[in-house]
């Protein structure tokens, strides 16, 4: 199993090593995975993408690199601390999760549906894990690997909670009835303040009476995993939209029954709108949209998601030019019609890349400009140019 990771190991992290005979001799080694994987980071430009970020990070890549090395059958307990996760250390895969993929691959891929859905979290993360680990070239090769969705254990989002009442909250804090029923400050007030103190509005980072940000819109990379007809309306496909995260896949309902074939939506990689409100359509919750381009004849001429870049990851985020590091909200409000405000000034070039027509958020409010939808790995692109984005 070790002498897999190691294979694996070396075959993923190549392309960021320019000494390859240094590399070469490290791949007739038998050392330690710790061991293993150390001097291969010594031998990258990015040491970070082998061991992790952070020193913290660091620290749990080695650990779980030692638990690699003598792992046991015990997949209930694996599963267990895999459920909260997306990779073992940090938010990017390192030579643990590669590690741990290789020497589960011989176990896990064979799994009976029974047994995955006994090990939702494992199969889950061992999914994800084959389609990072698809491309690189070992023999025997990886594949990538589909669980048994049907009978598949349902994952239930939590809504969020309700914002308790302002004299409760202030009683349970062991605040008085007076100050639960003190004014609170006005719209106007607050404007004022905030202009005064530079106060910002929430996942802008500018003034707060900028008005909506195309910041303010949680894009992600995901991939549809699974696609079906939605029973009770024949317009709509219920899809399996695996973002990364580490509850699964989300279900996503897609209005693109008539404009593209099912067999196109299987495994296609999209661009996801992550942070509206879910809603129910015809029986079944939606909780997200994904990201469409329609020709500028209208849907006459086509319709078709929003590609991101080649070599995209599960969970990439996607911003738009000028906007880097400015936060999404975690949930659109449908009372404030954020995207309502933004996605008018969705459209593709002529190159057919996708853009946001509009200004920098510290700028002039005229100096309106196409901005591209980018990822740090490129630009999401669509099949038509002069579309509109939705």
């Amino acid at each position: 199993m070790a002498q897999r990771s190691r294979q694996l190991l070396a075959e993923v992290y190549t392309r960021l090593i320019s000494d390859q005979a240094s590399l070469n001799a490290l791949r007739t080694s038998n050392k330690p995975l710790r061991t293993y994987a150390h001097e291969l980071a010594a031998l990258t430009s990015k040491p970070a993408a082998v061991l992790g970020e952070t020193d913290d990070d660091v620290k749990n890549t080695e650990q779980w690199l030692d638990q690699v090395e003598g792992i046991s059958g015990d997949l209930g307990s694996l599963d267990k601390k895999l459920e909260p996760i997306t990779f073992l250390s940090g938010n990017a895969p390192t030579a643990a999760d590669y590690s741990l993929f290789a020497s589960l691959y011989d176990v896990v891929s064979t799994m009976p549906p029974a047994t995955q859905h006994a090990h939702p979290s494992l199969v889950r993360y061992f999914s994800h894990m084959s389609h990072l680990s698809a491309s690189t070239n070992v023999e025997p090769p990886f594949k990538p690997f589909e669980p048994a969705y049907e009978g598949f254990p349902k994952i239930e989002r939590k809504a969020e909670p309700k914002k308790e009442k302002k004299e409760k909250k202030m009683k349970d804090e062991g605040g008085t009835a007076a100050e639960a029923s003190a004014p609170t400050p006005s719209k106007k007030d607050k404007k004022s303040k905030d202009k005064a103190t530079g106060g910002s509005g929430p996942g802008s980072g500018v003034p707060s009476d900028s008005g909506p940000l195309p910041s303010m819109v949680d894009l992600r990379v995901g991939k549809i995993v699974k696609v079906d007809r939605h029973p009770d309306a024949d317009s709509l496909y219920l899809e399996q939209v695996d973002f990364g995260e580490a509850d699964g896949p989300r279900t996503i309902l897609s209005g693109l029954v008539n404009f593209v074939p099912i067999e196109e939506m299987r495994d296609r990689w999209v661009v996801g709108v992550c942070n509206l409100k879910p809603v129910s359509m015809r029986g079944i919750k939606s909780f997200g949209m994904i990201l469409c381009a329609t020709a500028k004849e209208g849907k006459e001429g086509g319709v078709q998601p929003v590609a991101p870049p080649a070599g995209s990851e599960l969970g990439d985020r996607v911003y738009v030019e000028g906007y880097e590091g400015m936060e999404p909200l975690e949930q659109m409000n449908p009372k404030k019609k954020v995207f309502e405000a933004i996605q008018p000034n969705y459209q593709t070039t002529d190159a057919k890349e996708c853009v946001w027509f509009g200004s920098l958020p510290n700028g002039p409010a005229d100096e309106k400009a196409p901005r591209r939808l980018c990822t740090s790995r490129g630009i999401c692109t669509a099949p038509f140019a002069g579309a509109t984005l939705s």
